[in-house]
């Protein structure tokens, strides 16, 4: 067996099964976090084994790709070779059979944000740091074991850096909630997971203070963007940190069965699992009517927990 990261009951969490279903049964990661926010229904049957996306996104399997490349040569090799179907162009022939003759255009244009990256003075020196990649670390956020992975720790400076891959890295999105736009760091939850970063690193090293989280950012345009971005934030992370703490006893109920997850009868999930109940008035596709709770759909999973699939 691989070395063990961390237990939790029975269950020995390793390199092999970091990623498995049982682990993100045993430990949450910001990840499965988010994916509860977006959609409580399609994160539990994703969780119970009885539902997976259609396919890996092109963004997130992009990302992957750049990823493999700034953990070590051996790693990326690796993930070329699995999957170089995906990756390279190729040519048959007579003569020589089939062979490689380029990378498909989405790969060249990461080829050259990973360049962009290298060859910037700043980025560069971050880069040489001593550090660990792709470092494993668990701890206890909202009262619940939590496990990630941190692209990069340097741990003598206590600096976490992460990659992150983006369209456009100074597009705005609108907020629903805000009626307000914000950068992707608010879109997509960064602050949240230097928060939950932040205290697990913190409690793993006996501090009192956070870590620096520090966002190396590249983006797919050409010629591509880049920037590097500091999240300290304490108060903003405490603040991180009392909404999962809020949250999290409603999102374990729903793990152990004690409550159905409500449907957000929007994403992928619900679209494929959607039964028609009543007929509706055209004013019910306003997204005022999906806020309502008396209008909520729900999975029901008869009290069962997600932990009775693995039996």
């Amino acid at each position: 067996m691989k070395d063990v990261i961390a237990t939790s009951g029975d269950f020995s969490l390793t390199a092999d099964n970091y990623y498995s279903r049982e682990a993100d049964i045993r430990f949450m990661s910001c990840s499965q976090y988010q994916s509860f926010l977006k959609c409580e229904a399609a994160a539990i049957a994703k969780l119970r084994g009885i539902w997976q996306p259609e396919q890996t996104s092109d963004a997130l399997f992009q990302g992957q790709y750049f990823h493999s490349y700034f953990e070590s040569p051996e790693a990326f090799n690796a993930f070329c070779e699995e999957n170089a179907g995906k990756i390279y162009k190729t040519k048959t022939t007579k003569s020589l059979g089939t062979v490689i003759v380029g990378k498909y255009a989405p790969f060249e244009r990461l080829d050259q944000m990973i360049h962009v990256v290298k060859d910037d003075p700043l980025i560069s020196k971050m880069l040489a740091w001593q550090g660990e990649n792709e470092l494993p670390m668990v701890g206890n956020v909202g009262g619940i074991p939590w496990r990630m992975k941190m692209d990069k720790y340097c741990a003598s400076s206590r600096r976490i850096i992460d990659y992150k891959t983006s369209a456009n890295l100074r597009e705005l999105y609108y907020n629903p909630s805000t009626k307000e736009r914000q950068t992707f760091v608010e879109e997509y939850g960064y602050m949240m997971r230097a928060a939950v970063y932040g205290e697990i690193e913190r409690q793993t090293r006996g501090e009192q203070d956070f870590p620096s989280f520090i966002i190396i950012g590249v983006s797919k345009q050409d010629p591509p963007d880049k920037e590097v971005i500091l999240l300290d934030d304490p108060t903003r992370w405490e603040y991180e940190l009392e909404e999962i703490s809020r949250r999290i006893p409603h999102i374990q109920r729903l793990k152990e069965g004690a409550e159905n997850p409500r449907r957000c009868g929007q994403c992928e999930y619900c679209r494929a699992t959607k039964q028609i109940h009543r007929i509706k008035a055209y004013t019910d596709l306003m997204p005022d009517y999906w806020s309502d709770p008396d209008n909520a759909e729900y999975d029901d999973y008869g009290g069962t927990s997600v932990l009775d699939t693995l039996i």
